[in-house]
């Protein structure tokens, strides 16, 4: 079964952030299947998502290796392994990395209208 129709039927939410979990799962995937031999993802032990979130995704951003995460525990969950891997993907990947759009700086205080004068 494919990556997308896993994360399509399961997940929730706007179109634009399920595409994301599918580009990533799909990547994930693909790093599975070239390290490990392995196609199926009802076949993928916890040991190869902790490869993939320990080396494979290492040289990532802090934030985007949570985006990995947060993809790895997607999966997991649509598998209906998230109770038995979750302790064990644990990992500094887990928190949201610095980064992102900045604060907006630089507005002074708002200008009051004649009303509110």
């Amino acid at each position: 079964m494919s990556i997308a129709l896993l994360l399509k039927r399961a997940l929730p939410g706007a179109k634009a952030s399920i595409n994301g979990h599918i580009d990533r799962g799909q990547r994930i995937a693909v790093a599975i299947q070239e390290r490990f031999q392995i196609s199926e993802p009802h076949q993928w032990q916890v040991k190869h998502m902790r490869w993939v979130l320990e080396r494979w995704a290492e040289p990532l951003s802090s934030s985007t290796h949570y985006d990995y995460w947060r993809t790895a525990r997607a999966l997991a969950s649509v598998l209906g392994r998230w109770p038995d891997w979750e302790p064990h993907l644990r990992g500094p990947w887990c928190r949201r990395g610095v980064g992102g759009r900045p604060a907006k700086i630089g507005r002074g205080k708002r200008q009051q209208t004649k009303l509110e004068l």
